[in-house]
């Protein structure tokens, strides 16, 4: 596995608009170097048609009308690149995030990049076996967490905190390291 010289990373959660993978409303990352946050950004993101499902605005309370003159996918593609070049991601549930943004780069024929990422989720499932469930609004209130839960901005931000923590409960020197204590596997994209 190749991995950058710091411990860069970058937490990233998606809300999406319907429940197909490539209908991204909203993205945020929440950048970790060297064992700090050290940046962040956030989008609204017009999914395709501008269409949504009901069940999808219950849930994050994302509008059409709050997306009309947001940019597509593809026209934000060049703002998210510069996050993911030379940094691993980090993502709650990966699976479901990952898989939406592999989707958003089918659809707008974006060539996949170089991304090696984990899931918090696994992380904390290894350095927390004792808590009834991973999801993120427990982990939040263990690690003493603020949550916004499903506003990209919080779950971005609570993904990135429940990484450190994962890395401060196993006595870790880094994230890296922690995911490698933890026995967590990093996937490529």
């Amino acid at each position: 596995m190749t991995r950058p010289e710091s411990d860069a990373w970058v937490a990233l959660d998606f809300e999406t608009a319907t429940a197909e993978r490539d209908s991204a409303c909203a993205l945020a990352v929440v950048v970790i170097e060297d064992g700090a946050v050290t940046g962040r950004d956030s989008w609204l993101i017009r999914p395709p048609g501008n269409h949504y499902d009901g069940r999808n605005i219950w849930i994050h309370g994302i509008t059409p009308e709050q997306t009309e003159d947001a940019p597509s996918f593809g026209e934000l593609y060049e703002q998210i690149r510069p996050y993911l070049e030379g940094r691993h991601v980090i993502a709650h549930s990966a699976p479901f995030d990952v898989s939406v943004l592999r989707a958003s780069l089918v659809r707008h024929r974006i060539p996949t990049p170089e991304v090696r990422y984990v899931c918090s989720c696994a992380m904390a499932r290894r350095a927390y076996p004792l808590l009834p469930n991973h999801r993120l609004p427990t982990l939040c209130a263990h690690c003493g967490i603020d949550l916004d839960h499903h506003d990209a901005a919080s779950d971005a931000n609570a993904c990135a905190r429940v990484a450190l923590a994962c890395r401060d409960q196993v006595g870790a020197s880094s994230v890296r390291e922690a995911v490698e204590l933890l026995g967590v596997s990093v996937r490529t994209l």
